[in-house]
């Protein structure tokens, strides 16, 4: 039956789209080429999202318009797209975007404002409204169309750690019962801005801290940012956590790759990059990028088949509550578009049920759309547990005016901190948040 409904959904859902374009498309001419930013390389394939783009690209050219791709380095492209709008340069027609800039991208006028148009659209009732939100501003305007949201939470391999950590206590106490074995009891992305994203944030928070205001000041020099840091401190100065956690790049994933440490945070995109697996046992699961059906194929589907592989919420104080930060990405249309008629065109033929589905499942996120969420790849035990994690955990994004400024130089002092232990922890946030709030005021 569910089956059926999801099937009835979809045919709906495409006639309605392709009924509804009419009036949507406006003047968009046949033939006329798109300009479309990503951060995934269709000339180049390395992963199931670059191949998703390049199949969705040649379908995209099949509709009598084409779309071209420019691509651009994923800890870049919102920069690059706000330098482009505010030098008043070539822009692309459609952007992908992070919509935790979207505070960055109101204050420069980023964005084309995209209210009227998306609640006219045919799919706009099928949004999830939680992923809808993170598109739209305090004041209910809409700048962006979502394409699907993305959470972080804790791998681990079930022989070195039976039962998950829960708690910033459970992990140290692991990591001292794992140091004698020469294994560790973390691993994680803890350098680089996207750090904040994918650990401190969350920690901080579990913590009582804060890091950014409504306003979009700093506010990480308190009291619940230097207990973590503390506690940072003895995980690291214990031996307990891969130091490939603190280096550039994305080594740190290798220990957990290897089987060599216990624990992985990671966002729920992560099974695309993680192949091959060595478990404690030295079980080699393999899979290859373009293979990321999470229950059946892929190198962590098959360790979590195996039953060496569990999944947990990411770990929290001891008496906090565990916090995952909810990344959602979009489409966007910058100021100074060209083509903006075949920028709607471009974005209505990504918002369809199918279409929806398969962008999520190669990025590794749940849909944006209802009716998407409802497609079989999305009702295995990994989905429906990122499903609940994202529920129960997830949490907006900081309110930073200037969004890379606010987590590089909070990131870089926490490393900072960590690395050199007799720096003193509140003068180190304090200097940081002067400087980060004096570069926005």
């Amino acid at each position: 039956m569910k089956k059926h409904t999801a099937l009835f959904l979809s045919v709906v859902l495409v006639m309605a789209l392709m009924l509804g374009a009419l009036g949507i498309r406006g003047t968009a001419a046949q033939g006329q080429n798109v300009m479309v930013w990503t951060k995934f390389n269709d000339q180049n394939p390395q992963n199931a999202q670059d191949n998703w783009l390049a199949a969705m690209l040649a379908q995209y050219n099949q509709t009598g318009n084409t779309a071209t791709n420019t691509f651009q380095p994923y800890d870049q492209i919102n920069n690059k797209l706000n330098a482009a709008v505010l030098a008043k340069g070539e822009v692309p027609d459609v952007s992908y975007v992070d919509t935790q800039y979207l505070n960055f991208f109101l204050q420069n006028g980023t964005l084309t404002d995209l209210t009227e148009w998306v609640k006219a659209a045919p799919w706009f009732s099928d949004l999830d409204p939680k992923a809808l939100a993170a598109c739209t501003t305090p004041d209910g305007k809409i700048m962006c169309v979502p394409a699907h949201t993305a959470i972080m939470f804790t791998y681990y391999w079930k022989d070195l750690s039976p039962e998950p950590p829960k708690t910033t206590d459970d992990l140290l106490a692991l990591g001292a019962k794992l140091k004698a074995d020469n294994k560790f009891a973390f691993t994680g992305k803890l350098s680089e801005s996207t750090s904040v994203e994918r650990m401190y944030y969350n920690l901080i928070l579990s913590f009582g801290g804060t890091i950014a205001d409504e306003n979009g000041l700093a506010t990480w020099a308190n009291e619940g940012t230097v207990k973590a840091v503390e506690w940072l401190r003895v995980l690291f100065g214990e031996g307990y956590a891969a130091r490939e956690s603190l280096a550039p790049g994305f080594d740190n994933e290798q220990p957990f790759m290897r089987g060599e440490s216990a624990t992985f945070l990671a966002g729920s995109w992560s099974y695309v990059y993680l192949t091959p697996l060595t478990s404690p046992k030295t079980t080699v699961y393999e899979g290859t990028p373009g293979d990321v059906d999470p229950k059946t194929a892929g190198a962590v589907g098959k360790a979590l088949a195996g039953g060496e592989l569990g999944l947990a919420p990411p770990i929290s104080a001891p008496d906090g509550k565990p916090n995952s930060f909810l990344a959602a990405s979009a489409w966007g249309i910058p100021n100074g578009a060209k083509n903006i008629e075949g920028a709607k065109d471009f974005i209505n033929f990504q918002m369809e049920t199918t279409r929806n589905a398969a962008y999520s499942i190669a990025y590794g996120a749940l849909p944006a759309m209802l009716t998407a969420k409802e497609a079989p790849e999305f009702q295995t035990d990994y989905w429906k547990t990122v499903s609940q994690y994202q529920t129960e955990y997830g949490v907006n994004s900081p309110t930073f005016l200037d969004y890379t400024l606010g987590l590089t130089l909070l990131s870089d002092a926490i490393v900072k901190l960590i690395t050199d232990p007799s720096l003193d922890i509140m003068a180190t946030l304090q200097a940081a948040q002067d400087e980060y709030n004096a570069s926005v005021e």
